[in-house]
């Protein structure tokens, strides 16, 4: 009995799937599958953050001195905003900043001293279609 007798001659010559390990299709399975994972997080993480999103930003620069406040919003969607408006607190005065573009973002700052000790931020867009109120504790 030589060695062509026996059925083994596709594992000699590497063509079988004997103990041997196809590394090129074990890459490509974990690249593929690194792709869907990256995917799936980055579709989670930006739907969850889709539409307009306000951030309200407070630094004191010592103690019982200058506070700086800024409210940071962005509009993370594919569409065009239009007529963005700002006020700060119930009675505070109200800031136009015009169309926001896709993914822009602005920086806002109250225009007077007496508007620095709000309670929330009413940001409004599209004609009132489009309403964020976020609360400057942190409750929403």
């Amino acid at each position: 009995m030589g060695r062509w007798d026996n059925d083994d001659r596709y594992r000699y010559y590497g063509g079988g799937r004997g103990t041997r390990r196809d590394y090129r299709r074990i890459a490509k399975f974990v690249i593929v599958g690194g792709f869907v994972v990256l995917g799936a997080f980055m579709l989670t993480f930006f739907v969850s953050r889709a539409g307009l999103h306000v951030a309200i930003h407070e630094r004191s620069e010592a103690v019982g001195t200058v506070r700086i406040v800024t409210v940071q919003i962005t509009n993370n969607s594919f569409e065009t905003i239009r007529n963005v408006t700002v006020q700060f607190g119930d009675t505070g005065t109200m800031q136009q900043l015009g169309d926001m573009g896709p993914f822009a973002g602005a920086l806002v700052s109250p225009d007077s001293d007496d508007d620095v000790d709000f309670d929330k931020v009413i940001v409004t867009a599209n004609d009132g279609a489009i309403n964020v109120v976020k609360y400057r504790n942190g409750l929403n």
